[in-house]
């Protein structure tokens, strides 16, 4: 149903439009009358119609003056103007209210009509492209945390080239001309220790979600916990001086760690790495923030590499080490990045490995990509991705492969009949496991099976 607002000074005119209206159109609109420009702003507002017929001259507030009102708030109402004067003289002022259509009276019903299906049709384009509009942001958002997982992984594995970053960082709404990497651990207090390993899944991803939302109020940033043994955030940054950078990101990371502490009784520790521009130096601010963290300062649990250098800088001085910063921080501090940077590969590997394991011992079972991932913690998209990279197959193709080589040694004993086989190995429909059977071997399981007797 449409909404209509007639708006002129003559009631004749009204009454007229609105049975015309009414005529044509019957229940599929609601029609609402004003005489003069006040009554229009007033039912304007009130009732939000969505299509206007307004008369130029009126007492008061005139037609053009009404719209500008009108349009402050119904930006995308649509206006037809009606008028006894020559259009021309106030053409500029109409194109400037995005007034669509207007009608020289005295007008005849066809072209009145004509006008007004233009109308209709113009608004039902509008809803349906609204509408379009909505599902795609919805599939966006619900699209986003797999963006975003994806994203900070290629980050972390340094694999930018392997992905399509600039498309990942404009459905994010980010550029990382400047940004930061901070990487955040839940501490192993007597609680959190005593916890098992499916209560800590949940406390980490509860205290993921908690530093998102306070980190939405004033940063834009990734955030993940799925593959790595920490909390990574990878901070956008607009602030060019180094030093405030280094003093903020610290002060939020102790206002972090109060408020965790506050809501959830958990001690973190923080390391934040120098920033950098673009996205492809962030690895190196993690790899930066990785050292902070491992970095021992008695009673410091918020500790950015900056400090951890001019530390590390002071402890040779003293010890009258001829080393000056830049052989430090190649050097000395490089050394250890790859030693603790090994951590996360290690975890993604150790998950890899048990997902391999898993799925052999139950190749004969509904092992979906989406069970399995959520299994260890991680989005069907980023399993699925790490998967290929370590196999070199994709999860599919690996289960297929599995199933088939139980198949075939099934097969080889000549105690189970095909059809047995096919339920035993995970498929439920014999004429299905032919087909890939014979898509893999080349030939189908019966010439198989026959081929060794």
């Amino acid at each position: 149903m449409w909404k209509l607002l007639i708006a002129d000074d003559e009631a004749l005119e009204r009454k007229v439009i609105k049975s015309t209206l009414i005529k044509k159109y019957g229940d599929k609109i609601t029609v609402f009358e004003g005489k003069n420009g006040r009554e229009a702003i007033e039912i304007a507002d009130k009732e939000k119609p969505d299509i206007f017929i307004m008369d130029i001259k009126m007492p008061g507030i005139n037609g053009i003056e009404s719209i500008k009102e009108i349009r402050k708030i119904h930006k995308d109402a649509y206006f037809i103007i009606l008028t006894a004067y020559d259009y021309f003289n106030f053409a500029k002022e109409a194109i400037e209210c995005n007034v669509k259509e207007y009608l020289l009276k005295p007008f005849n019903r066809e072209t009145f009509l004509e006008k007004m299906d233009k109308a209709i049709q113009y608004m039902k384009e509008r809803k349906s492209k609204k509408k379009k509009e909505l599902i795609l942001k919805e599939q966006i958002y619900n699209v986003k945390p797999m963006i975003e997982n994806e994203l900070s992984y290629s980050i972390i594995s340094n694999s930018l080239n392997l992905i399509d970053y600039h498309m990942c960082m404009e459905c994010l709404d980010m550029n990382f001309k400047l940004g930061y990497a901070m990487i955040i651990k839940i501490n192993k207090k007597y609680s959190y220790r005593s916890m098992n390993d499916n209560e800590k899944k949940i406390i980490k991803s509860n205290i993921s979600e908690f530093i998102r939302e306070l980190m939405n109020r004033y940063y834009k940033f990734l955030v993940n916990s799925s593959f790595t043994k920490n909390i990574v955030v990878f901070v956008q940054n607009d602030i060019k001086n180094d030093y405030s950078v280094r003093i903020d990101s610290i002060n939020f990371g102790r206002r972090l760690r109060k408020e965790v502490k506050e809501k959830f009784a958990m001690s973190l520790s923080i390391g934040i790495g120098k920033q950098y521009s673009g996205i492809d130096n962030l690895i190196q601010s993690y790899k930066e923030a990785y050292i902070s963290l491992n970095h021992n300062i008695p009673d410091v649990n918020v500790k950015h590499f900056q400090d951890i250098i001019t530390i590390i800088s002071q402890n040779h001085i003293k010890n009258n080490e001829d080393k000056n910063y830049k052989y430090i921080e190649e050097s000395n501090i490089e050394n250890n990045i790859s030693d603790l940077y090994k951590n996360d590969e290690n975890n993604s590997k150790c998950i890899l490995l048990k997902s391999i394991e898993y799925i052999k011992n139950n190749y004969n079972k509904d092992i979906t990509l989406d069970k399995l991932a959520n299994k260890f913690n991680l989005s069907p998209y980023y399993f699925s991705r790490i998967f290929k990279e370590f196999t070199g197959l994709n999860y599919s193709e690996y289960v297929t492969d599995i199933r088939i080589e139980k198949a075939k040694e099934m097969l080889k004993q000549q105690q189970l009949s095909i059809k047995e086989i096919c339920f035993k190995v995970g498929y439920n429909d014999p004429n299905y496991f032919s087909r890939v059977f014979k898509k893999v071997e080349k030939i189908s399981p019966k010439e198989y099976k026959d081929n060794i007797k």
